[in-house]
């Protein structure tokens, strides 16, 4: 085999390979990669913060910032339903009333990105005040020390 056709085969080779490779390394899909704590911390609670902290007159800057804390939190709740790393995880994310909780973090989040879209200052406050008592409920009930650390 020549040296020219022996590279081209190599090429393509290394080529194949790739996906194989990715494809090893990728999570699969639903397969929890951090903990809940973590995801919390990190991308839920930036986000219900930011949408609970409405300026009076946003700017467009303003909205920007909002609907990236909206859709980041519909993100961030798809992903709390199905659990985490943590001890105790899977095994809050499987109950019930966890699930209960995180469904009424969407159905406010949702209220949040169209109010955003809107540009509804009212009505993104209002989906605001629907936020926090599935938020604070869930933090009673799962991890109560989330709660009394911050009071």
């Amino acid at each position: 085999m020549s040296a020219m056709k022996w590279l081209a085969a190599l090429g393509c080779t290394a080529v194949a390979l790739v996906p194989v490779l990715t494809a090893a390394q990728a999570p699969t899909r639903g397969e929890p990669l951090v903990t809940l704590k973590e995801l919390m911390e990190k991308t839920i609670t930036p986000a219900t913060n930011r949408l609970w902290n409405v300026p009076e007159m946003p700017t467009d800057e303003d909205w920007a910032a909002l609907e990236e804390a909206a859709i980041t939190l519909l993100a961030g709740a798809q992903v709390n339903a199905l659990g985490g790393t943590g001890a105790k995880d899977n095994e809050w994310a499987a109950s019930p009333a966890y699930q209960a909780f995180n469904q009424a973090m969407i159905a406010a989040g949702r209220d949040a990105l169209a109010a955003v879209r809107a540009r509804s200052t009212d009505a993104l406050l209002a989906a605001g005040d629907v936020l926090y008592p599935p938020c604070e409920g869930c933090h009673l009930q799962f991890n109560p020390g989330v709660t009394e650390e911050n009071r």
